[in-house]
């Protein structure tokens, strides 16, 4: 078995600290695997530019590599090898430090298991250029995942979207996620290794994530130290409410909820159903494919049809901005 810990925080710092002893967690419950650590901090991974060259490499019947050579493919080509991943991240404002969010914009649209099945089944039925066999699957392969944000501000909510963002990471390529954690209040613990529950639910949380991986019926981890999630997917405690109606939505997992009060107690009650459609499993993600597929149907002939328009519209406003506001 190969395991991961990957910390996108300071060297030997608190986020570090913490991925390592989930680390050992994971070695007890597996003594034979190999592990890896990478702290990605002087790592160079760029944005992502929005270019499109992975889908249309995709589209056309060859791999859907990043044109753009940084260190993005070392880090990507370490989560390719790993059966089992222990990611953190430091919180500085509300969310994960931005290299994060860089990663994975250009790490989901490469692995989203949804829009690749879709393109190499056009393959198998010659809808499509290329063989499907070609294809390197092991960017589809199990896997399973655990979060830990940190951050050092005691009241919580300023670490509020850590564990929500590190979600994005591991949905694409469907991850089962067995753990997150958000590890805030670093400012008066001082150092990880002066809160003993927080080592300890560390090391749990490698244990299950080594665990979670060959047996199905390992529950996610839920520290007592923290409050139970709400969402039953993602254990997240963020809900957005619909107005004019007891509608909810997870953020996260994108599926609805119907919100009630009982003896002042605020409940959220997910069907099986919306939970079967969740961002992280196939047929949520398939939904999302459909939709970006039927773009090109709508837009393209509102752009034919509105050409001189628009035409007219960015030569005047958007290619001589520099004369006409900047320069004046």
């Amino acid at each position: 078995m190969n395991i991961l810990g990957i910390s996108f925080g300071k060297k030997n710092a608190n986020t570090d600290i913490l991925v390592k002893e989930a680390l050992y967690g994971c070695r007890e419950a597996a003594p034979d695997a190999e592990i890896r650590f990478v702290n990605t901090c002087s790592m160079n991974i760029g944005r992502c530019r929005g270019c499109g060259a992975c889908s249309t490499a995709l589209e056309k019947g060859k791999d859907n590599d990043c044109i753009f050579k940084d260190d993005f493919q070392e880090l990507e080509n370490q989560v390719r090898w790993a059966d089992a991943i222990v990611l953190g991240a430091p919180v500085y404002v509300l969310q994960p430090v931005g290299q994060f969010k860089d990663f994975v914009d250009r790490f989901s649209c490469r692995h989203d298991y949804s829009a690749i099945t879709w393109v190499l089944d056009k393959r198998r039925k010659g809808e499509m250029p290329g063989n499907a066999d070609d294809y390197p699957m092991e960017r589809l392969k199990k896997r399973t995942v655990s979060y830990i944000s940190v951050g050092g501000a005691s009241t919580e909510n300023w670490t509020s979207m850590g564990t929500a963002t590190l979600h994005l990471f591991g949905f694409p390529p469907m991850m089962k996620v067995m753990g997150n954690y958000n590890a805030n209040s670093m400012g008066t613990i001082a150092n990880p290794y002066l809160d003993d529950q927080l080592m300890d639910d560390m090391h749990e949380m490698g244990r299950r994530t080594v665990q979670g991986y060959a047996d199905d019926s390992v529950e996610f981890f839920q520290s007592t130290a923290k409050p139970a999630g709400v969402c039953p997917v993602c254990h997240q405690r963020i809900i957005t409410i619909l107005p004019g109606t007891t509608r909810v939505e997870c953020p996260i997992c994108g599926i609805e909820g119907e919100l009630s009060i009982e003896n002042g107690a605020v409940h959220v009650e997910f069907s099986k159903e919306q939970q079967e459609r969740a961002r992280g499993t196939f047929k949520g993600l398939r939904e999302h494919t459909v939709e970006i597929q039927g773009f090109g149907a709508i837009c393209a002939p509102k752009i034919m049809k509105n050409k001189e328009k628009l035409d007219k519209l960015m030569k005047e406003r958007i290619r001589n901005f520099d004369t006409a506001i900047q320069n004046k």
